[in-house]
């Protein structure tokens, strides 16, 4: 039951009512031929009934009244006139004026109309919609405290409930709905009364740019609340009652006067999915913020960071856009020890305008084993820090689109970067660059390359569109294209090209094919995805340097082609993955050697056994092998390759291991397999450094398991060390 609120309607009407009466007996008195003009005159009182409520209705809370420009009436002058009004240029200046008043005022943009509405809008009319919508929006009205009638709206006063069966009337007290929406934004909101908790079907309140610098306790029996926007308020810590809100998925706490380390009570909000502090003065994050595990938003900017604790945000595995710009952060991750951020949804990471020089505070990450995973990444921003470097970072972004790395100290392109084949923006501005590699052409890609501000000494001339410095990076480069044997291409020059040191002589020849993509500074060939089965001598010949690294990946290779004997001394890494190789790549040809080989990439082929140390090997120096995703079932007693330091198995069909496999090894990656049982003389082999063993059946199913081996390890130690991580997971 609602009570019916004592307001200015019945008021009024009491003085009507008064006004009628007093009226009736006047004309009771009075003689026809006066009965006749009173009612003459009684016709025109409905006009003066209107103006006075109009006159009432100003005396009502309301921020502004309608303003007597938007009405249409004529004016008082041309309503006394006889001739008719006639919009001509012999119209007085007065009206010219007002209706020019007119159309300036019905040309206002949407957002002042609907402001403008709210505005004029009286409270009481504001709380009978709230009724029956379930919403309610007094922002803009200067309120230093949320009104009473916001608060009483529910009321029900017995003695005045009518019920009105014609369906007429739209104010009754069993048509009234919970509110679930209040919106009391840009006011003056000092306190938030107890009384809110009466609201307690709130799904979201918006209290932003008030005063408001605490809330009562009550607030957190709001259970029901979902979303709340405390932005732009005084609030020097996070109240208490916020902790019991269980429902809340999105907070906003932005340019409040949150100070020092983050409250630890921000990690019982586990629910969070959204949650913005930037704009305050917070110098470091709590170890609780490691529960946040929904979180999916994180704006951290412009506040006094030093540090983000790098673990923890890990444990984030669905955080989308992570947001720490304006900090006063030296390095992004700290607190690793080892361990490897991996955020597997991050799509956004915005790290401007801090002290940066260094991602973490590892000194060995590597390709193989970068310390920062990101593989969902599609927009990195990094400018205006002082990175000289990203590490193997970029290697683990495959669909990065946007990068900005401007006003930095890279005194050549970040590792990784010229593989970024989905790039669309780019921007190199203001770092120590000399020159603009010729492989940036190949990002076919990049909407917007830029690069003002760097000291380059082979800065394109001319046009500085992208699409332009884009052709003219390409043009300098050389290739073979095999796709194109019958109709070779070379791209002219001109008589007054000045050369540079690392221009290579081109040959004309029919068999080339067309110029395009090769790395002649790097002395790269690149044949990858050409669909070859193989390559002959007379194509080779006419390649006019010596390639050190050799791409072959994605083709359809059974061997590796004799034809590259040509190069035999030069080559030092071979990159044939995603081939149809079956077996270890040998020569029928035994004195054919390639002795500088020293990288070896096999993975994703359909290999099933490795050469052990009785069978002759063609590289004979080889220090890093890759048989990732392959279907070897088991490894020899020792490998053919005496020089071997990294050994890359992970998913293949391994069962079991023999420890003297990896002598001298350093790097061990076997994850992914069936392996049940390490060998606890696995532990002799003191030059391992890092051995990775993670997601192997029956006893590691649970999460990846890094393990370091020092040299100061004994073999039972080892064994101890796995039979307590084996006890500690249940197994």
């Amino acid at each position: 039951m609602r009570k019916t609120s004592t307001g200015s309607t019945p008021v009024r009407g009491a003085k009507t009512a008064k006004s009628t009466s007093s009226t009736t007996s006047q004309k009771t008195s009075t003689s026809s031929n006066t009965s006749l003009q009173s009612n003459q005159s009684n016709l025109k009182k409905p006009s003066t009934v209107k103006s006075s409520g109009a006159s009432d209705s100003q005396n009502r809370l309301s921020p502004r009244n309608t303003s007597p420009r938007h009405s249409r009436s004529p004016s008082p002058s041309s309503a006394t006139t006889s001739k008719p009004i006639r919009a001509t240029a012999s119209s007085s200046i007065k009206d010219a004026i007002a209706q020019a008043r007119l159309k300036k005022a019905t040309n206002k943009t949407s957002t002042k109309e609907e402001e403008q509405e709210v505005g004029t809008k009286s409270l009481n009319v504001i709380v009978k919609q709230a009724k029956s919508s379930g919403r309610i929006n007094i922002s803009h009205r200067s309120l230093k405290a949320i009104p009473e009638e916001v608060w009483r709206m529910y009321e029900v006063d017995p003695k005045s409930i009518t019920i009105d069966f014609s369906g007429g009337g739209s104010d009754v007290w069993y048509e009234t709905v919970d509110l679930v929406r209040m919106v009391a934004a840009d006011n003056q909101l000092e306190v938030i009364d107890k009384r809110i908790a009466d609201f307690n079907a709130l799904v979201f309140i918006d209290l932003h740019n008030n005063n408001l610098s605490s809330l009562p306790k009550e607030f957190g029996e709001l259970q029901n609340l979902t979303t709340l926007n405390l932005s732009i308020n005084r609030f020097s810590e996070l109240p208490d009652c916020l902790t019991t809100l269980s429902s809340l998925v999105e907070l906003q706490l932005s340019s409040n006067k949150l100070t020092g380390v983050l409250d630890s009570s921000f990690g019982n909000l586990s629910r969070l999915e959204i949650l913005d502090i930037s704009s305050n003065e917070i110098t470091g994050l709590p170890k609780e913020i490691e529960n946040l595990k929904n979180l999916r938003k994180l704006n951290l900017a412009k506040n006094k960071l030093k540090e983000i604790p790098g673990l923890a945000i890990s444990g984030m595995k669905i955080l989308e856009e992570l947001e720490i710009s304006e900090n006063k952060l030296e390095i992004v991750f700290t607190g690793l020890d080892g361990q490897t951020v991996e955020l597997h949804s991050l799509k956004r990471l915005d790290i401007r305008q801090n002290r940066l020089k260094t991602l973490d505070e590892s000194t060995n990450a590597t390709i193989f084993h970068p310390s920062i995973k990101l593989p969902k990444l599609k927009e990195f921003l990094a400018s205006l820090n002082l990175f000289e470097t990203f590490g193997p970072l970029l290697h683990t972004t495959p669909d990065l689109e946007i990068l900005d790395i401007g006003d930095n100290k890279f005194n050549e392109l970040p590792e990784g970067l010229l593989t970024l084949k989905s790039l669309k923006r780019l921007d190199l501005s203001n770092n120590d660059l000399k020159v603009l590699p010729a492989e940036l052409g190949m990002l076919t890609a990049l909407d917007f390359l830029g690069f003002d501000g760097n000291p380059l000494r082979n800065a394109p001339k001319g046009s500085k569109s992208t699409a332009a410095v884009l052709k003219s990076l390409r043009d300098r480069l050389t290739t073979v294209d095999f796709e194109n044997m019958d109709e070779p291409t070379i791209p002219e020059r001109t008589t007054n090209h000045a050369r540079s040191s690392n221009d290579v002589d081109i040959k004309k020849a029919p068999a080339l094919g067309t110029v395009s993509q090769q790395n002649i500074s790097s002395k790269t060939l690149d044949l990858s995805k050409k669909s070859l089965t193989t390559v002959s001598e007379e194509d080779l010949q006419e390649i006019t340097f010596e390639p050190s690294t050799v791409l072959l990946g994605f083709n359809l290779l059974q061997t590796i082609p004799i034809s590259f004997k040509l190069f035999s001394t030069n080559i030092t890494c071979f990159q044939l993955d995603h081939n149809k190789f079956t077996t270890f790549p040998t020569f029928e040809d035994k004195s054919l050697v390639f002795p500088n080989v020293s990288r070896l990439d096999l993975s994703a082929n359909q290999i099933t056994s490795l050469p052990d140390d009785s069978q002759q090997t063609p590289f004979p120096n080889l220090q890093v092998l890759n048989v990732n995703n392959c279907r070897i079932e088991s490894l020899p007693t020792k490998l053919s390759f005496p020089k071997l330091t990294t050994f890359l198995a992970t998913s293949n069909l391994l069962t079991s291991i023999t420890p003297s496999t990896f002598e001298n090894m350093e790097v061990v990656d076997i994850s992914n397999n069936n392996i049940n049982f390490l060998p606890p003389l696995l532990g002799d082999i003191t030059t391992i450094k890092t051995l990775l063993v993670e997601e192997c059946d029956h006893w590691d199913l649970t999460n990846k398991w890094r393990l370091k081996i020092s040299s100061s390890f004994d073999p039972v130690e080892f064994y101890l060390n796995v039979a307590t991580f084996l006890a500690t997971e249940g197994y």
